[in-house]
């Protein structure tokens, strides 16, 4: 048993990394379900981990790619999703149960999962629309401080349709973001004295920062088209499992 739970650890924890890597974001949608249905951590633990893993990764990734980011966007996307997931983190996730915060991960990630599944016509968008791009960030920051989730996947198709960033552009973006939500939300939690085993980071972390790598060379190999369907199945399996256990 304990075999097939290390097995089981590292195939979970690779994926979330790989799904960081060729997404740009999905990772926090597979690592919580786990955390907090398998391997039996309270929500608030399972959140935390997912914060201190994934932004630390992603911003370790956003640090090597700095000079190919679209730092305008970035910044205008965090100017409001930032303080919404540190005030969202603090003050709403401890008066909501944890029922219903586990109601709205799995819709969210069946919305993600549409939207792969259903992509916006992005040529329909060519201009620049802050009022919507600043409705998404809003939404994305109250998301990440409920459930711990960045939004990675939201995020990207939301700077390119909203902020005519190429699309290649918008995912290393969406990376930088996620990072920087991630340490908003991060202070709520600590902050409400949340904590988490130091080994149990750290073996966490080193296996996503693997998947990542892996991730990398799986999307140089595979067309987009398929990997967004297989991922988008993948999704909707989850979301449905969440719904059904909250």
């Amino acid at each position: 048993m304990e075999t097939y739970m290390l097995l089981l650890d590292v195939a979970v924890l690779l994926s979330v990394g790989i799904a960081l890597a060729m997404f740009g974001g999905g990772g926090a949608v597979i690592l919580i379900p786990y955390l907090t249905q398998v391997a039996g951590y309270p929500l608030d633990e399972a959140v935390l981990l997912s914060l201190l893993t994934i932004g630390i990764n992603t911003g370790i990734k956003t640090f090597k790619e700095r000079s190919s980011i679209d730092w305008k966007a970035v910044l205008t996307f965090s100017l409001l999703s930032f303080p919404t997931a540190a005030i969202s983190g603090s003050l709403l996730a401890p008066i909501t149960p944890d029922s219903v915060r586990m109601t709205v991960f799995g819709a969210f990630t069946l919305t993600v999962a549409t939207l792969m599944f259903f992509p916006i016509n992005q040529a329909a968008f060519s201009r620049k629309n802050p009022i919507a791009l600043s409705a998404s960030a809003l939404l994305t920051g109250v998301i990440c401080g409920l459930i711990g989730v960045g939004g990675g996947i939201f995020i990207a198709p939301t700077l390119s349709l909203f902020w005519a960033t190429p699309i290649k552009k918008a995912v290393k973006g969406s990376l930088a973001i996620v990072a920087l939500q991630s340490a908003a939300a991060l202070v709520g939690y600590l902050g409400r004295g949340v904590s988490v085993s130091p080994t149990a980071l750290l073996y966490i972390l080193v296996l996503i920062a693997g998947g990542m790598m892996v991730g990398k060379k799986l999307k140089a190999a595979t067309s987009d088209r398929n990997l967004k369907s297989g991922f988008a199945v993948f999704l909707v399996l989850i979301g449905i499992w969440v719904l059904l256990r909250a």
